[in-house]
């Protein structure tokens, strides 16, 4: 039996889905009231992330991913950032962790991010590189990550941490349907003089490699770069939307100091009124960030099944089904 928390999220949904269409028994843990993600759930609902509660929502189960957090947000609307993720991010792990140790689970699978090391790199982070987080979100999860480990110790469950970079696939919210409603738009788009590479994750590869984690023994205690293993450039990644949206990507040439001058400009709109351009955003697009996944490929055997093209193949397909 895997237990999910967070299944009603993105990825608790495409992993739920892909889980129960494979015959694997799993169970939602999440709050009461809401509908299942997929049919064929066994549920079990808790009030808040109280040890007890959670406790007894994972006895039977071999596996807990826990997939539950409060999510990176381009526009903080809280006072006080770092302390909100803080609560959720890292004491709900911690919580989540003891809580499956109580119940005899044998593993716990904890989704973590990229962010926990930094926000760009053009040298693939490995998991010995030296985490450095920039922002509350990054900070709170390598704390989570820490404590999870500290939950875990000593306590008969193996504690893994997954780090996942930008994920991507069908219902993918936020950045992933911005940019696939803007390249099916038409419109030229100023990216072809873009020289980077970003890693990212398809939920299809997100599901093999939770597969392969949560079938691989002697894991306790390590962290994992989780990626499809084929990094993109900008201008890569736009042809390959396109092409599964079956448009002729267009693309034009403006130099990349022109992307982070109007991006310095958007930070100081961004304190008086909401801006779309500001450095974050620039860098997202200008810059790189990638990971290796050798450890994850050494330790467990995992072979990405899905292509970055087939990956947005899929996203193509769900985004013009549902403009429809």
């Amino acid at each position: 039996m895997i237990a999910v928390t967070g299944a009603g999220g993105f990825i608790g949904t495409a992993l739920c889905r892909a889980l129960v269409g494979a015959g694997a028994p799993v169970r939602e843990v999440r709050r009461p009231g809401a509908p299942p993600p997929v049919e064929g759930l066994e549920r079990a609902e808790i009030s808040d992330l109280d040890r007890g509660a959670l406790a007894r929502a994972f006895v039977g189960a071999d596996v807990v991913v826990h997939l539950a957090g409060r999510a990176h947000r381009l526009r903080e609307d809280r006072g006080d950032p770092l302390a909100a993720f803080r609560q959720v991010n890292v004491e709900g792990t911690r919580a989540v962790v003891e809580a499956a140790a109580d119940a005899g689970v044998r593993r716990v699978l904890v989704a973590s991010s990229v962010k926990a090391v930094g926000e760009s790199t053009p040298v693939p982070w490995t998991e010995s590189t030296p985490p450095a987080p920039v922002d509350p979100y990054g900070v709170s999860k390598l704390e989570s990550e820490r404590a999870a480990f500290a939950a875990g110790a000593g306590r008969g469950v193996e504690t893994v941490v997954m780090r996942f970079p930008l994920v991507y696939g069908p219902g993918a919210p936020a950045n992933v349907l911005r940019l696939v409603a803007l390249v099916n738009r038409g419109l030229p788009l100023p990216f072809a003089g873009i020289d980077n590479r970003r890693s990212m994750l398809s939920t299809g590869n997100l599901v093999a490699a939770v597969r392969a984690l949560a079938g691989t023994h002697g894991l306790d205690g390590e962290v994992f770069f989780v990626a499809d293993g084929v990094d993109l450039s900008t201008p890569e990644l736009i042809r390959t939307i396109a092409a599964g949206l079956g448009r002729r990507a267009r693309l034009f040439r403006i130099s990349p100091q022109l992307f982070r001058a109007g991006g310095k400009i958007g930070d100081g709109i961004s304190r008086v009124v909401r801006c779309p351009v500001t450095s974050a955003e620039v860098e997202r697009l200008t810059g790189s960030l990638v990971v290796s996944i050798a450890k994850l490929v050494e330790w467990t055997g995992f072979r990405p099944p899905e292509t970055p093209e087939a990956g947005w193949r899929a996203v193509a397909r769900w985004f013009l089904e549902r403009s429809r």
